[in-house]
């Protein structure tokens, strides 16, 4: 339930974060909660590999450290953008071999 909530927080604070430019610490913090909920989880519950849980929850820490360096001013995106698709694919192929 906790990571449904954050989830559907991520999607929404994210929609308005792009108009309206003074959300988007805000977007990273809630993206950042969203990250650490799912990474605790899969981390503790070992429905996924616990490095893989890990390893999601240091997004969050990036997501954390994003939103505070956005408060600054702009931070370039790219990175944390290249390190979604690359979690997104190996989880991909995680649970595409898992359905074998």
């Amino acid at each position: 339930m906790l990571g449904t909530i954050a989830g559907v927080s991520v999607v929404a604070l994210g929609a308005v974060a792009g108009f309206a430019d003074g959300l988007v610490p805000a977007a990273f913090f809630v993206c950042g909660v969203w990250w650490w909920t799912i990474g605790k989880m899969w981390a503790e519950t070992q429905v996924v590999p616990a490095g893989f849980g890990f390893f999601t929850e240091a997004l969050a820490v990036i997501c954390f450290l994003y939103g505070a360096a956005s408060v600054f001013g702009s931070v370039p995106e790219l990175p944390l953008r290249l390190l979604l698709g690359a979690w997104l694919i190996f989880l991909a192929v995680f649970f595409w071999r898992g359905a074998r």
